[in-house]
């Protein structure tokens, strides 16, 4: 039992500095790439206003025919005749739009902008034109390109190759991102990028029993990074970019591999991985995204049923089976060893099916492949949190339902015991070398709802904010033993569909406190509860590790009652105080199995919690 109990002390994150990563999307608001064409795929028939059907698109995705292209940054949801936004925040798209596209035609627009200097190159049948954006433009240009002809040779309304529409202030385009989307990268350092929305994972697979094969994956030269159904590219951005953004920010790569890729798209994928990608970062690997979720858009979980039906075996079990299958691939490519170093195998699921879908999965894996920490380096789920969806209800009140939301995940004594004590529980008693992650989190005041949309707004806005988001990510989380938690998501509008955002505009992150708060979070080097920072009350735990008794001494200069609750490895809870604060409560743990036990503190409006080893 000594041994074991060694062991699992060892498995203890250091918590220094802070583990956080990011989720990011495309596009992000306010600009992913210099050339907008590359995220925004929008083409729309000129005649009849329908998007370009596959008839009416080469094999890249570019218009064979003529056509309008739409672009709409306007905020939610003001095509509608309202605006969720209650400061009714607009990018700032004025300036000079340089572009180009190979082949001729006349180009106008209608609605946004206006079209000047538009020149022809015979010699290199080659277009550009300046697209003019006043100020104070609401962000929906309509751009018409009629009379088109590919090459010379071509008919007239035959379409056209290669347009870029580069932000203002680019002459080209050699750089791939937008500095300013960089730029935050520069200034916060994240632990990893999960690219999960980037890559567009969800809903991008065919029907099951049909494969995605690696000569179907999006390529750099396609028409867009964004999807293009018309070539069955459902996908998003391309995998060299992946690799292109995780070098040049130097943060480990989190991906999520589709679940219909075939055993060659993964091989390549890893090969990829392994040949470009600096050897100095990690790799997080996940199967899919969410494959739990059933909710439309979330395509993959019905491809995982399938396939399930098809081995005879239950859904999570599969979702076990491909994740392993996918730790097997990459090991074969990155070599033994590798697993639990540098490449990182994630099994998530959905926060509540802790007993229900995990256990039973790490038990599949146990009993048809052999320990799980052979192949898993953690598991994780999601960590959010929410408020305000009451009509009326005050800033003040949602930032203290959205406190109330992550204490409650704390720690679960209902009937699904999936708090994050009992996940971090699980991942130490698997032994699991990465212990307990959070591959999505934050914030959730989406669902589409409208009901108090203008106050739930002003309070992701709110310096109340960031305590909360340092609550949910530094208290209940780091501290309790999580290892690396992702937020969701850098950007996004902030209306009845999410403000899952650190900022809505990369060009200007600190127009709120969610950035600079994470930033400052992140520098910051935490530490586990028995070295507590100074504006917490003082708390004491000794001895530690124990065997008969346990002293809590808390300062006594802290007014009212204390709370002590204390779970074992499974969650349940094994001994339980609430008092006034005398300044010392002792604990008798003689007939206490040996192990590891999680002990949660509340002491006047603050919340600590930690671990003791009981020998």
């Amino acid at each position: 039992m000594k041994q074991i109990i060694l062991f699992l002390l060892a498995l203890q994150p250091s918590f220094s500095p802070a583990q956080i990563g990011v989720n990011i999307s495309l596009p992000e608001r306010g600009g992913t790439y210099i050339d907008l064409a590359r995220e925004n795929y929008r083409w729309h028939d000129l005649n009849t206003g329908n998007e370009l059907n596959a008839g009416q698109v080469d094999a890249k995705g570019w218009p064979a025919t003529d056509a309008r292209y739409v672009v709409d940054f306007r905020p939610v949801a003001e095509w509608a005749g309202s605006i969720d936004d209650p400061e009714v925040y607009r990018l700032d798209v004025s300036g000079i739009w340089k572009c180009s596209f190979a082949g001729q035609g006349v180009v106008a627009s209608s609605t946004g902008g206006s079209v000047q200097n538009l020149v022809y190159d015979p010699p290199s049948n080659a277009t550009t034109f300046d697209y003019v954006v006043a100020p104070g433009s609401n962000g929906l240009f309509l751009i018409e390109f009629s009379d088109t002809r590919r090459t010379p040779s071509d008919p007239l309304h035959s379409g056209f190759t290669d347009f870029k529409m580069l932000r203002p202030g680019y002459a080209n385009d050699s750089g791939v991102f937008h500095t300013a989307f960089l730029d935050l990268f520069d200034s916060i350092h994240f632990s990893a990028i999960r690219f999960m929305n980037f890559t567009n994972t969800n809903g991008s697979n065919p029907v099951f029993p049909v494969q995605t094969e690696w000569v179907d994956r999006k390529l750099p030269t396609d028409a867009s990074q964004s999807g293009i159904a018309q070539i069955g590219k459902r996908d998003g951005a391309c995998w060299e970019h992946v690799i292109d953004l995780a070098n040049r920010t130097h943060t480990d790569a989190w991906i999520n591999v589709p679940i219909s890729a075939s055993s060659d798209y993964v091989d390549q994928l890893a090969t990829l991985l392994k040949n470009n990608l600096d050897p100095d970062l990690n790799i997080y690997v996940e199967s899919s995204n969410e494959v739990w979720n059933t909710a439309p858009g979330f395509e993959q979980s019905q491809y995982n049923q399938a396939q399930a039906a098809d081995l005879g075996i239950g859904e999570h079990e599969n979702h076990a089976r491909r994740t392993v299958e996918l730790a097997q691939i990459f090991e074969t490519v990155f070599g033994a060893g590798s697993l639990n170093d540098r490449v990182r195998v994630v099994l998530c699921s959905h926060q509540p099916m802790l007993k229900w879908w995990v256990e039973p999965m790490l038990q599949y894996i146990n009993a048809h492949f052999g320990p799980p920490a052979d192949y898993l380096y953690a598991i994780g789920c999601q960590t959010y949190f929410s408020g305000g969806h009451e009509a009326g209800e005050s800033v003040g009140k949602i930032l203290d339902d959205c406190h109330l939301s992550i204490t409650n995940q704390i720690t679960d004594t209902g009937v699904n015991e999936a708090g994050r004590t009992q996940w971090i529980a699980k991942a130490i008693a698997w032994g699991l070398p990465g212990g307990f992650v959070s591959y999505e989190g934050g914030s959730d005041h989406g669902g589409g709802s409208t009901t108090n949309i203008a106050n739930r707004i002003l309070a992701e806005r709110s310096e109340g904010m960031c305590e909360e988001m340092r609550y949910n990510l530094d208290d209940a989380f780091i501290q309790l033993g999580g290892t690396l938690a992702m937020q969701f998501t850098l950007t996004s509008g902030y209306n009845r569909y999410g403000c899952w955002g650190l900022t809505d505009d990369v060009n200007v992150p600190h127009r709120n406190y969610k950035f600079a708060c994470l930033r400052d979070l992140i520098n910051e080097t935490t530490v586990q509860t028995t070295e507590l920072k100074p504006d917490r009350p003082v708390v004491s735990v000794s001895p530690n590790p124990a065997s008969d008794v346990v002293h809590f001494s808390f300062e006594s200069a802290v007014p009212g009652n204390v709370q002590v609750a204390i779970f074992n490895l499974l969650g349940r809870e094994v001994f339980d105080f609430e008092g006034e604060n005398r300044g010392l409560i002792q604990v008798q743990t003689g007939d206490w199995e040996a192990g590891l036990y999680f002990y949660l503190l509340v002491i006047g409006n603050r919340q600590i919690s930690g671990m003791i080893l009981i020998e």
